[in-house]
Formats: structure tokens, C-alpha cells, sequence
């Protein structure tokens, strides 16, 4: 199978997305010592932290984490992960990984500055890279293996996707994507390329569980004695967006030296101090894992609201309490533009609150059993609710015909927005096969409280297939502030149906034989339309 050099990495770097994530989110309490401390402490003594964000227009993103030493289903000690660098497992559903790709931005990869991974490649490399290939619905568990002959690679590599199959494991099933070998063959002979390994072996699969069980699967291998016994999973199936994943890595110190030799050097990426990843992880050795299931939401906070539980982004219906064993954090962040008035529980020296950044950040271990985490604000520092969707008539369509859009934005607060403009044209820029009439755009000067508007338009298909909607997007104003929202990502099939081709063929003049196979095939849907409404006395079909 081939495939592009500039993927083969993204999906290398991407198995390796979470950890750096969940050590940069981690910040430092200051009672506690240095980072370097506090890193160490949280991934060999085990950790959980429930981190919370609420965006300028309301809506919440919600992750929770548990990292530091494997479970023991994992089996990570076993000669199956020998020479394995990490693996990790992902389902996402919606957006989510849309949401935190951008959180991450660009300067992830080495801070604008070339690197070994930027430089290689025609077009170069950036994070979108990974959702143009994948979108942002699948499921997958990537592994990566170095220094190995490639039969004794994949010899491990079947032990551990047998292993993750047993149903008193994990019970995943899977179905293979790309094995791909990274040596000095892998590269034109002209790029003279020396590698810091002699081969790299990376594996991906296609995790074929529904979401629903993997998000089970993730929660159901963890520590449930602390703030997570107090978390709701149907939310994450709910919202709009929604992930699960699993890291696990055999032996860090192998990781960290694979990094710093293969993306170190001027302008290079490396785990030094002043990156989010401490230099000092070099320090800590042995296995690590860190497993995370996360959400984002619509807008639940708006204009007249001065406060935000914490419980109930996560459906708590109980008291908070932080784990038996290990440390657990509760983080919260509102934007910069809102005005934190208050935040409980509030203790000097077990609480903390940065107002640059208007982050709250309790110990949750030292707090003990809390009734609720909660943040208090102005009154006007979020908008009015304001919904914005698109709906399509009919549900599905055929080749030759058409389906009406609409984008409608409802005001459901009291006070009006300004300035309100609905961009929803993308589609017609996608493909080239279809035709787009209409407005696709919109403006409106003011939306009161209570009143909506919309724009409609009309995409007629020319070929069967399913067809993207990219977000439609609404910008407006609300004291003096400028907002925008979108729509999720939609879905649009165009199906052929049989009756109509059949009848097309004919119209277009097929031969006297194919007008024969066409009836025949048609007596074929008639039986099979009877079966499906029961059938007959006789019980049998014959075409």
C-alpha cells in the first residue's frame, strides 16, 4: 500500500500526541515544589486531573485524565512490548480532536522554525495534515517499534493485538490499515538521509468497537475511587464532539532519547526545559501510561449567569472525592475577557488563581470531599444564547436531484445581538460536480431576543456519494464585542435508485439486451420488496 511520506509521520507523531498534552496542562503548585518535581511525582506516583474550559461564547470543553503507572491488563513488562516505543488507542467522535489540534497550533512543531520533519517534505507538515486524512471520526490504535527485524516487529505486534482483543483485557477488535517501515530505504538515495535508528517500525489499525464501547473500555480500566466515580459517561456520547484514548509506553527513557536524537539540533524540536515537556523527564524511567476521555459542548453559559459548577459539566449527582492513592487536580479556565469574581472551595493554600490567564486550580487531594467546584463572574460577561443550525430537505437525495439547505440562527436570550452574518459556502468550492443556487450567505443588522434568521439555498448532485458540509459559520456583535459560532460538520448522502437508473439507461438508449436485464432486474426488487413486507403463502421467490 502506499503511502505519502508527509502521513507516514503524521501518523507517528500522533500516536505521541497525548502525553505532551497532558504534562503541558498540568500547571505547577507552587506548595509543591519545582516542575520537574511535580512532572515526576504525577507520572510515577499516578495522578488524575479534571480540567475544564468554557470558551468566549459559553461553550464548555471538559477532559479528565488519569496518567502514571500502567494497569496490569496492559502487561507491559511482557517480550511483546520489548522495543516498543509507545501505543496508543483513539476513538473520537465529532470534533474534538479538531478542537484540541488547534489548541496545539503550529508552533508544536518546533515553533515556526524548519525541522527535520518540516524540512523533508514537498508540501511540508502541519496538524491539519492528520484530519485531512482521517477526519475526525475514527477509531485507532497506533504502536511503533525500533531497531527490530521486520518479521520480529510484526511477530510482537500480532502477540499485542491479540492480547488487547481478550475479552478479559480489553476486548477491541481490529482491522489493519498500514504497516509501515521507516529505514534508510525509505528515503530517495539523493536525500543521503541518516537515521538516529535503524529502523522503525510503525503500525496502525482501525479499532472497529463502537465509540460508546470504547469509551467504556478507556473508563472501565481506570481508577474510579476519585473525582471520576462522580463523572457522568453518557455526556461524552452526547455532546458534539467527543474523545477516548490511551497511551502506554514502555520504557520512557527510550522515547525521550528517540525524540531528542531524531528532532533535535538547530531549530529542531527536543525536549528541553523551555518546551512543555521538562528536560528533566529524562529522569524518570520504566513504563508510563496516560488514559483521557474528553468532550466539547454546545454553549451552557450566557448572558445574566454569574456562576459555573463544575458538577454539572460532568453530571456529578454526588460529593467530589480526590483518589486513594495519587493526586488529584481540578482545573478550570474561563476566557480572558470575563471577569472572575469568586471561586470555592477557596483556600489560600490549596487553591490558586492566575487572573492573566483566568485559570482556577484546586488540589483536590489536599481538599478532601467537596460538595462542588464552582467559578463566579459578572453577569455580561458571556452573550445571550445563540443557536446556530443547519437542516437539509430531503434527508437524502439521488443523482440528478437537489436538497435545500438551511442555516437558521436563533437568539434565545432578552437582550438583541448586532452586526449578525451567516457564511455557509464551502461546499461549492469542494466539488466541482455540484451546483450551488442561492444565497449561501447573509447578514442581519440586529437579532432581538426571541427572533431568528436564516439563509436558504439549493445544491443539485450530479454523481451518488456522500458529500461534506464544512461548518457554517455565524459572527455577530454583543457589547462591543465581536462573537462567532458554527455549525458541526455534516454528512449528505446521494444515493442511487435503482428504479430511476434502470429507467435512465433505457431513456438513454441501451441495448434491446440490457432493456431485457433491466425488467428482470426489476421483478428481482419487486420479490425482494415482498419478502421484506412478508412474503407470500407459498413462501418461495424465484427471478
Amino acid at each position: 500500500m502506499h503511502v505519502d511520506k508527509k502521513y507516514a509521520i503524521a501518523f507517528l507523531l500522533f500516536a505521541f500526541l497525548i502525553l505532551p498534552m497532558a504534562a503541558s496542562a498540568y500547571p505547577v503548585m507552587a506548595q509543591d515544589g519545582p516542575p520537574e518535581e511535580i512532572l515526576e511525582i504525577l507520572l510515577t506516583e499516578g495522578a488524575e486531573i479534571l480540567i475544564t474550559s468554557i470558551d468566549a461564547n459559553g461553550a464548555p470543553t471538559v477532559i479528565y485524565a488519569q496518567l502514571g503507572l500502567p494497569s496490569e491488563e496492559l502487561n507491559l513488562e511482557a517480550e511483546m512490548f520489548d522495543n516498543c516505543l509507545a501505543l496508543a488507542v483513539v476513538a473520537t467522535r465529532g470534533e474534538l480532536l479538531d478542537y484540541v489540534l488547534s489548541m496545539i497550533g503550529d508552533d508544536f512543531m518546533g515553533g515556526g522554525e524548519s525541522s527535520f520533519m518540516l524540512s523533508q517534505f514537498e508540501e511540508g507538515f502541519t496538524p491539519e495534515a492528520i484530519l485531512d486524512l482521517l477526519g475526525t471520526d475514527f477509531s485507532l490504535l497506533i504502536s511503533a517499534y525500533y531497531n527490530l527485524d521486520e518479521a520480529v516487529a510484526i511477530g510482537r505486534m500480532g502477540q499485542v493485538l491479540n492480547h488487547l482483543a481478550n475479552p478479559a483485557v480489553f476486548g477491541f477488535s481490529f482491522a489493519d490499515i498500514i504497516h509501515l517501515r521507516i529505514d534508510e530505504s525509505f528515503f530517495p538515495p539523493e536525500m543521503e538521509m541518516e537515521l538516529p535508528f535503524e529502523a522503525l517500525d510503525v503500525f496502525m489499525y482501525q479499532v472497529t468497537n463502537p465509540f460508546a464501547n470504547a469509551l467504556d473500555v478507556v473508563l472501565g480500566g481506570l481508577d474510579n475511587t476519585g473525582l471520576l466515580g462522580n463523572i457522568n459517561p453518557e455526556l461524552f456520547i452526547a455532546e458534539r464532539g467527543a474523545a477516548a484514548g490511551l497511551l502506554a509506553i514502555p520504557d520512557m527513557s527510550d522515547l525521550v532519547e528517540l525524540f531528542n536524537s531524531t528532532m533535535g539540533g538547530d531549530g529542531g524540536f527536543s525536549l528541553a526545559a523551555e518546551s512543555f515537556f521538562p528536560s528533566q523527564l529524562d529522569m524518570i524511567n520504566g513504563s508510563i501510561s496516560v488514559a483521557a476521555v474528553g468532550y466539547i459542548g454546545e454553549q451552557i453559559v450566557s448572558y445574566g449567569d454569574t456562576d459555573l459548577s463544575i458538577g454539572s459539566l460532568v453530571g456529578a449527582t454526588s460529593s467530589f472525592s480526590p483518589m486513594d492513592d495519587g493526586i488529584s487536580v481540578v482545573m478550570a479556565k474561563l476566557p480572558e475577557s470575563s471577569n472572575i469574581t469568586g471561586y470555592s472551595p477557596d483556600n489560600e493554600d490549596l487553591a490558586m488563581y492566575d487572573n492573566e490567564t483566568n485559570l482556577v486550580l484546586w488540589n483536590a487531594s489536599g481538599l478532601g470531599v467537596v460538595s462542588d467546584y464552582i467559578i463566579e463572574f459578572e453577569s455580561d460577561d458571556f452573550p445571550p444564547d445563540i443557536v446556530i443550525k443547519r437542516t437539509f430537505s430531503p434527508a437524502s437525495t439521488a443523482p440528478g436531484g437537489s436538497v435545500e439547505v438551511t442555516v437558521t440562527v436563533t437568539n434565545n436570550g432578552t437582550v438583541p445581538i448586532d452586526n449578525v452574518k451567516i457564511v455557509d459556502d464551502d461546499v461549492g468550492t469542494i466539488y466541482s460536480t455540484v451546483d450551488v443556487t442561492g444565497a449561501t450567505t447573509g447578514t442581519t443588522a440586529s437579532l432581538a431576543g426571541g427572533d431568528s434568521t436564516s439563509i436558504t439555498y439549493t445544491v443539485t448532485f450530479t454523481n451518488e456519494g456522500k458529500y461534506t458540509f464544512p461548518n457554517a459559520e455565524l459572527t455577530y456583535e454583543f457589547n462591543a464585542q465581536e462573537y462567532a459560532k458554527n455549525t458541526v460538520t455534516d454528512g449528505y448522502d446521494v444515493v442511487a435508485d435503482p428504479v430511476q437508473l434502470l429507467g435512465q439507461m433505457i431513456l438513454d438508449g441501451m441495448p434491446i439486451s440490457g432493456a431485457i436485464l433491466g425488467i428482470v432486474a426489476l421483478g428481482a426488487l419487486f420479490n425482494i420488496n415482498k419478502m421484506r413486507k412478508g412474503g407470500s403463502s407459498g413462501g418461495g421467490y424465484q427471478v
